[in-house]
C-alpha cells in the first residue's frame, strides 16, 4: 500500500512539477496486472532485483542498472526481491515533449530493445550526484529559480548523455540487428501513439512496409499472439486503467477516448476481453 501511495502522489503532482524524483521505493504498486503509464520513467536500482513483462517480453532489473520505461507501453510486474530498492525519475508529458524536441538525435527506442543500462560503481555514483541536483531543481519553485524549466531540461540533458555513453559501450545485442524484433518495437511504439485512432492491423503493417499477413506472422512469432489480439489486449488494458483511475469519465467518454464507434460496441469488446461489463468491473475494483 505504501508503494501505491507513493505512485499516486507522484501522479497527482507530476504535471505541475514537470520532473519528480521518488526515492526509497521498494516494489511496484501492483503485481501480475498490466500497467500503462502516460509518463516516461527512469528506474535506478540500488539493491535487490525485479522481474516484469515489458510489451510481453520478460526483463530482469538488477543493482547498478538504470531502466527507461517509455510512455504508453505495457509493463506487467511479476515479482521483486525483499531487498529491492530503487529511485524513480518521472517526466511529465509536456516535459518529455520538450526533451524530445530538444534532443531529436536521441534514440529512445534502444531503451525499448534493452530497457536497462548497467553502470559501474563509479558511473552510478556520478549518476546519483546528477540525480541529487535534478531533485533540488525539481523541488524549488519557479519564483526562486526563474529559469527552472530550462534548468530541468539542461540537467536531464546531462543525465541522458551519461546514459548514452554507457549504452555505446554495451555489447551489441543480436536483437538490435534482427529485422523481426525491429518490426515489433516499431509496432509497439506506433500503437502507443495511435491506439485511439487506429485499431486495424493493416495500418501498422503498412507502416512496416509489409503485407498484413507477413506482419501478423512476424508479431505472432515474437510474442505468441496475433497482431490483432495484441492490439485488443492493449486497448483492454487502457480501458481498465481508465475505469480504475478516472471515475469522472462516463463509459461513453471512455468509449470515445479509445476510438470506438459507440458505447455498446465498446461494452461488447470489454465484456469479451475481461468477462465484465464496464460497470461490473468498476464495482469489482471497489470491492
Amino acid at each position: 500500500m505504501e508503494t501505491r501511495r507513493i505512485f499516486e502522489e507522484a501522479y497527482h503532482t507530476i504535471e505541475k512539477k514537470e520532473v519528480a524524483v521518488i526515492r526509497n521505493v521498494h516494489g511496484f504498486p501492483i503485481y501480475d496486472r498490466d500497467i500503462i503509464s502516460p509518463y516516461l520513467m527512469l528506474f535506478i536500482c540500488h539493491s535487490g532485483s525485479s522481474r516484469a513483462l515489458y510489451d510481453m517480453q520478460e526483463v530482469v532489473f538488477r543493482p547498478n542498472e538504470v531502466a527507461m520505461i517509455l510512455p504508453n507501453h505495457i509493463i506487467r510486474p511479476i515479482d521483486s526481491s525483499p531487498d529491492y530498492s530503487i529511485t524513480i525519475i518521472m517526466h511529465s508529458f509536456a516535459f518529455e515533449q520538450d526533451m524530445t524536441q530538444r534532443r531529436m538525435t536521441h534514440d529512445r527506442n534502444k531503451f525499448h530493445k534493452t530497457p536497462a543500462c548497467r553502470l559501474t560503481d563509479e558511473e552510478m555514483a556520478q549518476y546519483m550526484k546528477a540525480v541529487e541536483l535534478l531533485e533540488i531543481i525539481s523541488n524549488t519553485s519557479a519564483s526562486r529559480f526563474p529559469h527552472r524549466h530550462e534548468m530541468l531540461l539542461s540537467q536531464t540533458d546531462i543525465m541522458t548523455e551519461m546514459l548514452d555513453a554507457c549504452r555505446r559501450e554495451m555489447d551489441d545485442d543480436a536483437r538490435m540487428h534482427n529485422r523481426s524484433y525491429t518490426v515489433f518495437i516499431e509496432f509497439c511504439n506506433l500503437l502507443a501513439m495511435n491506439y485511439r485512432q487506429q485499431h486495424e492491423v493493416a495500418f501498422y503493417a503498412e507502416k512496416a512496409h509489409l503485407t498484413t499477413r507477413h506482419f501478423s506472422v512476424v508479431i505472432k512469432n515474437m510474442v505468441g499472439i496475433s497482431a490483432s489480439d495484441y492490439i485488443e489486449q492493449y486497448l483492454a488494458t487502457q480501458a481498465k486503467n481508465l475505469l480504475s483511475s478516472r471515475p469522472d469519465l462516463s463509459v461513453q467518454q471512455i468509449s470515445d477516448h479509445l476510438g470506438y464507434a459507440d458505447s455498446p460496441s465498446f461494452c461488447r469488446f470489454f465484456k469479451r476481453h475481461t468477462g465484465f461489463t464496464p460497470g461490473e468491473y468498476i464495482r469489482y475494483q471497489e470491492s
